[in-house]
């Protein structure tokens, strides 16, 4: 479980979404903008309920080599996780994934490779110029079906 969280934990530093009232296109332009417009870093994360509040944070339990970690989306729909100054064990100085926007840009997936291996889709409920706050349903060993919250920062 302890693990498992981890892994969430570090897959970081990730998004939130703001919805736009704006047409579907310019959601799209905007929504791209955002994301891509600076690195995002871990900023909080741990489990949590719907509305994004983290109710059990893990962040002690995140290797302070992770903490440091950023990540670039791109607006071909790539992206690129770096290590930064505090390098892990073994770990690859950089890391490539895909993205894309789904289910009307309320959902961001990821490749696998993109946050310590995990991807997927995370429910958008941030996404700003200065926060991203996405959700992740989840299956904890010993807790069961939960939210995982993760909450990225500029």
């Amino acid at each position: 479980m302890k693990y498992t969280f981890l892994l969430i934990g570090i897959c970081f530093s990730i998004l939130s979404c703001k919805k736009d009232s704006s047409s579907s296109n310019n959601n799209l332009d905007t929504n791209t903008q955002l994301l891509t417009s600076a690195d995002w870093k871990y900023d909080a994360g741990g489990i949590g309920d719907a509305n994004g509040n983290i109710l059990f944070d893990f962040t002690n339990s995140i290797p302070t080599c992770s903490l440091d970690n950023t990540a670039r989306f791109k607006s071909d729909g790539t992206g690129t996780i770096y290590e930064n100054a505090s390098v892990c064990q073994n770990a690859a100085q950089s890391t490539d994934f895909t993205w894309n926007f789904a289910s009307n840009q309320t959902v961001l997936n990821v490749s696998s490779g993109a946050f310590a291996g995990i991807g997927g889709n995370f429910k958008i409920k941030t996404l700003s110029s200065t926060q991203m706050i996405l959700l992740k349903d989840t299956t904890a060993t010993g807790l069961g079906p939960v939210t995982a919250v993760i909450k990225l920062k500029h």
